[in-house]
C-alpha cells in the first residue's frame, strides 16, 4: 500500500486514559451501529445504545474533535503517537468502515446526537449501496452533515505542530486522513521569502502554501516544493510524494484561490505525478489488497491525456479480472481526454479489447464516440454489434438515436431485437414511427412476429399517448388468416395501451372487452389493471 503508517511507540499501557477512551468510544460506536441494524425503531436499545456510543464519543474528543484513521484490521487515531488496541469490536467497526472505501473519519465536538444516528444510518446501507451514491462523504453532504468528514488529507498539520514546538509526527506525512483546518495555519513571514524555507520538509513547505495569499509568494513556494518534490522521485520515496499530490489536487480545486494560485498548484502536481509516479499509483491500482482506489482515480483524472495511454496499455496487459476492473474503472474516470485513445481501441483485433473500450464509451456517454460505435455497430462479430446498440443508447442524442432506427431493419434478428428493446429504454419518442410501422408490416409467414412483441414492449416504455390512435387499429382489426398469431398481438395491444392509460385508452378497451373470446378477456383484465395502478397513484 501506498500509505504505511508507521508506529515506533510500545503498545499502549493500561492506564493510558487517551486509549482506553477510545477502545470505549469505537466500541460502543460498534454496538451502536449493530443495534441500528438489529433492533426495530420503536425498541428502547436502539436508542439507548447510540446515546451511550455517542456520549463515550464526545469524551474522547474532549472539545477538541477527534480524527481516525482506518486500514483493513484496525483504527488509529491522527496525531497518536500510541496505538489502539485493535479488539474484536473495533476491528469489525473498522472494517465496516474500510468496505465503504472510507480512509479516515474526522468528527467535530460540535457533532449533535441526531447527526450521529443519522451516520450510523447511512453506515447500516448495503456498503455497494453507499459507493454507488457516490460514498459516505458525499451522502453526508447531501444530508448537511459536516461534523462528520470523510477522507480529508491534511499534510499541514505537520506543520501546525512543529509551530508549537512539538515534535512533527511522521504518519501524518506519509498519508494521515484527518480534517482540514485552513483557518489554524497561517503564514510567518510577511514580504520576501526567507532563505530558511529550503531547510523546511516538503510537508511543511505544502502547508505554507495553504495558507499563503500573496500569489509572488505561492509561485515561490510552489518552485521550493517542485524541487523537494523531484528529489523525493528521484530517490523512489514514492510513498511520502503520494499525499503531497493530494494536497496539490485540494489546492488546485479550492475555489477561494487566485487563478494564478491554482494554475501554480496545478503545474507542480502534473510535472511530480508524471513518469515513474504514475507508473507506481497504477501498480497499486492493481493489488486487490488496495484500499485507496479513490484516491488514485483523483490523481489519474487530474494527469488526463498524459497518462490515459499508459493505462489503456495496462488494461490491455491486465490478466485478472480485478486488475481489468480497476484500470477500466481509472480510463472511466479519466473522462473526455481518454475518449480518442478508445476510439483507436475499438479497431483492435482482439473482440474482448473492443468490448471494453465500447462498454467504457456508453458509461462515459461522450456524443464524440458516437461515429466509432457506429461502425463497431455493423462489425462481423455479433457480441460486439450488441455490445455498441447498448452504449449507444446509453449515450442518447440524435446521432444515437438515427443509428438504432437503422439496425431495425438489420438482417441479423438478434441486433434488431437489440436495437428495438433499447429504443423503448431510451424512452426517445422518434423511435414511436419506426416501431409502429414494423408492427404494422405485413408477415404472412409470422417470421416478425416476435419482434413485433417486442416492439409493443417498446412503445410501453416510451409510454408517449401520441401511439395510442394506431394502436387502437392494431387491437381491434380482425384477421382471417392465422387468427390466433394475430390474437397474441392484439393482446399485447391491449396491454399497451393499458399501460400508457387516459381516458380515451379506457373507452377503447371498456369497447373491447364486450367482446367475447380471449381479446375480451385480456380487454377486461387490462381495464383492471389500470384501475389498480390508477388508485395506487391516487394514494
Amino acid at each position: 500500500m501506498i500509505v504505511n503508517r508507521k508506529h515506533t511507540s510500545s503498545p499502549p499501557k493500561v492506564g493510558d486514559g487517551k486509549n482506553q477512551a477510545a477502545n470505549e468510544a469505537l466500541t460502543e460506536t460498534c454496538k451502536a451501529l449493530k443495534a441500528v441494524t438489529f433492533y426495530p425503531s420503536n425498541h428502547p436499545l436502539r436508542e439507548k445504545i447510540p446515546h451511550n456510543a455517542y456520549q463515550a464519543l464526545i469524551k474522547l474528543m474532549d472539545k477538541d474533535g477527534v480524527s481516525l484513521i482506518v486500514q483493513r484490521n484496525g483504527l488509529s487515531i491522527a496525531g497518536n503517537a500510541s496505538e489502539i488496541e485493535n479488539t474484536p469490536m473495533v476491528m469489525a467497526l473498522a472494517k465496516e468502515l474500510f468496505t465503504r472505501e472510507i480512509q479516515g473519519l474526522t468528527l467535530l465536538p460540535q457533532l449533535s446526537l441526531t447527526e450521529f444516528i443519522e451516520f450510523l444510518s447511512l453506515l447500516a446501507l448495503d456498503s455497494n449501496k453507499v459507493i454507488e451514491e457516490g460514498g459516505l462523504a458525499g451522502m453526508l453532504a447531501k444530508r448537511g452533515i459536516q461534523t462528520i468528514i470523510c477522507n480529508k488529507i491534511d499534510i499541514s498539520e505537520v506543520y501546525s505542530k512543529k509551530r508549537l514546538g512539538e515534535a512533527a509526527d511522521d504518519s501524518v506525512a506519509e498519508g494521515t486522513v484527518v480534517q482540514e483546518d485552513h483557518e489554524e495555519i497561517t503564514s510567518p513571514f510577511e514580504g520576501a521569502l526567507p532563505d530558511h524555507l529550503n531547510d523546511l520538509k516538503i510537508e511543511e513547505v505544502l502547508a505554507l502554501m495553504l495558507s499563503e495569499e500573496d500569489d509572488n509568494r505561492y509561485q515561490q513556494l510552489s518552485g521550493i516544493l517542485l524541487v523537494k518534490g523531484q528529489s523525493l522521485k528521484a530517490e523512489r520515496d514514492f510513498n511520502r510524494l503520494y499525499p503531497v499530490l493530494l494536497g496539490l489536487v485540494d489546492q488546485n480545486a479550492d475555489v477561494t484561490k487566485s487563478t494564478s494560485r491554482r494554475n501554480s498548484s496545478l503545474m507542480v502536481f502534473q510535472q511530480l505525478a508524471r513518469g515513474q509516479m504514475a507508473e507506481h499509483l497504477l501498480d497499486h491500482l492493481e493489488d486487490k489488497d488496495f484500499g485507496q482506489q479513490e484516491f488514485v482515480y483523483l490523481i489519474l483524472n487530474q494527469l488526463g491525456s498524459e497518462v490515459v495511454n499508459e493505462v489503456i496499455s495496462r488494461f490491455v496487459a491486465a490478466d485478472n479480472e480485478f486488475a481489468k476492473y480497476a484500470l477500466a474503472t481509472a480510463i472511466h474516470r479519466i473522462g473526455q481526454p481518454a475518449v480518442p485513445a478508445l476510439i483507436e481501441m475499438l479497431k483492435d483485433r482482439d473482440w474482448q479489447v473492443v468490448r471494453s473500450a465500447i462498454n467504457i464509451l456508453g458509461e462515459m456517454k461522450s456524443r464524440d464516440s458516437v461515429k466509432g460505435l457506429m461502425l463497431t455497430a455493423y462489425h462481423n462479430d455479433t457480441r460486439l454489434r450488441l455490445e455498441s446498440v447498448r452504449s449507444l443508447a446509453r449515450i442518447g442524442g440524435r446521432e444515437a438515436t438515427e443509428a438504432l432506427i437503422d439496425l431495425l431493419q438489420d438482417d441479423n434478428l438478434a441486433v434488431r431485437k437489440q436495437a428495438i428493446e433499447w429504443i423503448g429504454h431510451t424512452g426517445n419518442q422518434k423511435g414511436l414511427d419506426p416501431l409502429i410501422q414494423m408492427i404494422k408490416k405485413r408477415d404472412v409467414l409470422g417470421k416478425m412476429l416476435y419482434l413485433k412483441k417486442e416492439a409493443l414492449l417498446a412503445i410501453g416504455r416510451i409510454g408517449d399517448r401520441q401511439s395510442l390512435d394506431p394502436l387502437f387499429r392494431i387491437a381491434k382489426k380482425r384477421h382471417w388468416i392465422f387468427p390466433s398469431r394475430q390474437e397474441e398481438l392484439q393482446i399485447l395491444a391491449a396491454e399497451t395501451i393499458a399501460s400508457l392509460g387516459g381516458e380515451s385508452a379506457k373507452e377503447f378497451l371498456e369497447k373491447l372487452a364486450a367482446r367475447s373470446g380471449r381479446i375480451g378477456r385480456a380487454s377486461s383484465s387490462a381495464l383492471k389493471t389500470m384501475g389498480q395502478r390508477a388508485a395506487n397513484n391516487h394514494e
